[in-house]
């Protein structure tokens, strides 16, 4: 394993390059959208001021706030990635392709303009996905994921999750199903924001910030059943799972304002603008904490001491982005 440099940590050897050349929409999720009619009546939870799915189940909020952070964070992707739209390396005619937690849709539509061959399909629990600008060959389906898929075995070339963590409780059925999906060939890349906070100065890998509110973070997620940093895990699975050619790789995201070169310094102006308040202290831990018998003052009262820590001026933090790709094998194993 190497040591990070300006252009992210390797974690694994022979890394796949991402397709280039679709254009950036992000800047694009339109006010001009009207909200989808479903929204309005669709029940909810109240968590610290923010509505979540009714089930209790998922712990990502569906208000405004989140799909501004979804648009933001679809371009701090885009920028980890050098502007590709994925790592995995993907013929020019690929023809079926599923995004799993599609969110506002910008990943789909996007490379519909790369791959306009190819018929995308985006499948989210809440309807916030854009209504206008969407190509002929996108759509979109309101479902969980974590539910039997409509679609026939090896129906896929591709399937392709990312920031779906939250969402999902069984993760090796989720990648079973995955498999199942997808056709013999077929490619699948998961993304993820592991949840640690590094110092850049400190002991590689080893120097995690914020300790106090990140094991208490780790602790409810494990007294509700969710596994917010799965990355780690996702290699055994994907080998449970009968997947081959599995790689991770990750790219350091800095927080706070030590990047010196232009390419870390994008990424940090994005990760800066979600890691905000706002999102961590309310959106990403509205439910869960609530749920764990918190109430927001509490909550609220705690904060502070995660912030000087966070920006603390002998410090350089940063948290990285995990990218896993893998194939189903050609021939299905005896």
């Amino acid at each position: 394993m190497s040591h990070p440099t300006a252009k992210g940590k390797e974690v694994m050897r022979n890394q796949p390059e991402g397709e280039r050349g679709a254009g950036d929409s992000s800047d694009s999720h339109s006010d001009a959208d009207t909200p989808d009619p479903r929204l309005e009546n669709m029940p909810y939870i109240e968590a610290f001021g923010h509505r979540y799915h009714v089930s209790g189940k998922i712990f990502l909020a569906f208000d405004e706030p989140e799909l501004r952070r979804c648009e933001v964070q679809h371009k701090l992707y885009r920028h980890s990635l050098d502007g590709a739209l994925t790592s995995t390396r993907l013929p020019l005619d690929v023809a079926q392709i599923l995004d799993l937690g599609t969110g506002t849709g910008v990943w789909p539509i996007e490379m519909a303009a790369r791959y306009p061959q190819a018929q995308i399909t985006g499948i989210d629990v809440y309807p916030i996905q854009r209504r206008k600008g969407v190509p002929p060959n996108v759509k979109f389906e309101i479902g969980d994921v974590e539910n039997p898929w409509r679609f026939p075995d090896n129906s896929f070339d591709f399937i392709h999750a990312r920031s779906i963590a939250g969402g999902v409780r069984d993760w090796p059925a989720l990648l079973r199903q995955t498999y199942d999906k997808l056709k013999p060939g077929g490619l699948f890349e998961m993304t993820e924001i592991a949840i640690h906070v590094l110092d850049f100065d400190g002991k590689f890998a080893e120097a995690e910030l914020c300790p106090e509110f990140l094991q208490l973070f780790r602790e409810m997620s494990e007294k509700v059943g969710m596994d917010f940093s799965p990355s780690p895990h996702v290699p055994v699975w994907l080998v449970d799972a009968n997947f081959e050619k599995i790689v991770q790789r990750s790219e350091i995201l800095p927080v706070g304002n030590w990047a010196q070169d232009e390419k870390m310094k994008a990424r940090q102006s994005l990760m800066n603008s979600i890691l905000n308040k706002d999102y961590v202290l309310e959106h990403h831990c509205g439910l869960l904490f609530q749920s764990c018998g918190w109430t927001k003052e509490r909550f609220d009262a705690m904060v502070p001491s995660f912030w000087q820590e966070i920006q603390a001026t002998n410090i350089r933090p940063y948290v990285t982005a995990v990218f896993t790709t893998a194939r189903k094998p050609r021939e299905e194993p005896s």
